[in-house]
């Protein structure tokens, strides 16, 4: 029994640090280090790098005529941006209707992932800088140039725009709240050069420091990431350059997607654990923080709460407390699932990516999760 007291109290340390303690101690070091916001760093059109933008689109005839013009109302010098769609695999109208447009478009009926797709049109960008953006989200104006701007810094190798979503009913008020909760959490990282990750939505990389990815890799965002900060340069976050899309069509829909990217971000984290070595200074600390903890041991480590507390609450009120008390909060989670209720969104949200993280670990760890995922259909842009 004593040892279950000692590993519970271990475990509910873990979690506490990591949703409570990581982010605060990311807030007082932002107050003590007071560098600039976005706002502070004016860049002019003759100052701006050039700029490639690659979109990798398979079938989104739905949506790419109004992703390119979402992309040409952006107010980047026209002179210094080179457009590119990556549509391989694409058998749909992508392809024509991208070329009808003027932009340039890779394309081979065989489709290898889009971590393929984007090397090869990395191969033929031109730009200092390149942006990569998912075909079914739209950007703010002013977003391109947002993320150019931190790349003035010669220290700076990667920037993550800031994702936001919009949706009715529960899945839509818990999915923007773990948005607002990462953008917290990453525009404290971001004054200390160590953004952990950058959402597929919208990233812009130091086009000299991108090395292929390879062939197997899930997420090629947070991929790309670690792999900057991995040759010593600094992640960033634009909070000025705003995406949005609106959130899954079903709960079903969204459980995959997250176990996706989680099966992704295991992958990531092992392939670069070195990021978290103690050498690393804050990097390793936002790394063992921000994704070995919340993304791999905190949710294997709620299943063994639940079991621990119940063993703990034979013999002390407190672990009868904690045993009750998570039965209603997983119920509850549950029901906000089953119901959409937008009341209990962030049960249900928690609930949500926890058991999608764990789902994901497995499907990586088995071998089970294909890069080639099933790619859910768009609906065209209101």
């Amino acid at each position: 029994m004593a040892f279950s007291r000692l590993a519970l109290v271990g475990l509910l340390a873990t979690a506490v640090w990591t949703y409570i303690g990581y982010p605060a101690l990311l807030v007082a070091a932002k107050r003590r280090t007071g560098k600039i916001s976005d706002s502070d760093i004016p860049i002019s059109a003759d100052d701006a790098p050039s700029m490639t933008v690659i979109v990798a689109a398979l079938n989104e005839e739905a949506v790419i005529e109004a992703k390119i013009d979402d992309l040409r109302k952006q107010d980047y010098p026209a002179d210094k941006l080179q457009l590119i769609v990556a549509a391989d695999g694409s058998n749909d109208e992508t392809v024509e209707i991208v070329r009808s447009l003027g932009v340039e478009c890779l394309w081979r009926p065989e489709r290898l992932g889009k971590t393929s797709a984007i090397n090869r049109a990395m191969e033929i960008a031109e730009g200092e800088i390149t942006c990569l953006t998912d075909a079914n989200c739209a950007l703010e104006p002013g977003s391109l140039a947002a993320v150019s701007e931190h790349f003035a810094d010669p220290k700076v190798g990667i920037v993550s725009g800031a994702k936001t979503v919009s949706g009715e009913g529960g899945r839509g008020a818990g999915e923007s709240l773990y948005w607002r909760y990462e953008a917290m959490l990453k525009t404290c990282e971001s004054n200390l050069g160590v953004t952990m990750g950058a959402p597929g939505e919208l990233l812009g990389i130091r086009s000299s420091l991108f090395r292929p990815i390879p062939q197997d890799i899930i997420n090629d965002d947070f991929f790309l990431t670690c792999d900057v900060l991995d040759q010593g340069y600094e992640s960033r976050y634009a909070a000025a350059a705003r995406t949005s899309e609106e959130t899954a069509e079903s709960a079903r829909e969204e459980f995959d997607r997250r176990t996706r990217i989680a099966a992704g971000t295991w992958q990531s984290c092992f392939a670069f654990v070195r990021l978290g070595s103690p050498r690393r200074g804050w990097l390793s600390v936002s790394f063992l923080s921000h994704r070995i903890l919340r993304n791999i041991v905190v949710p294997a480590a709620l299943p063994l709460i639940w079991v621990l507390s119940r063993q703990v609450s034979q013999n002390h009120s407190f672990g009868r407390l904690l045993f009750r008390g998570q039965g209603l909060a997983y119920m509850a989670a549950a029901a906000g699932i089953a119901t959409d209720a937008r009341a209990l969104a962030p049960l249900s949200e928690f609930l949500l990516v926890n058991a999608a993280q764990l789902r994901g670990g497995f499907r990586w760890i088995t071998g089970r999760q294909n890069p080639l995922w099933d790619k859910p259909v768009r609906k065209k842009w209101a």
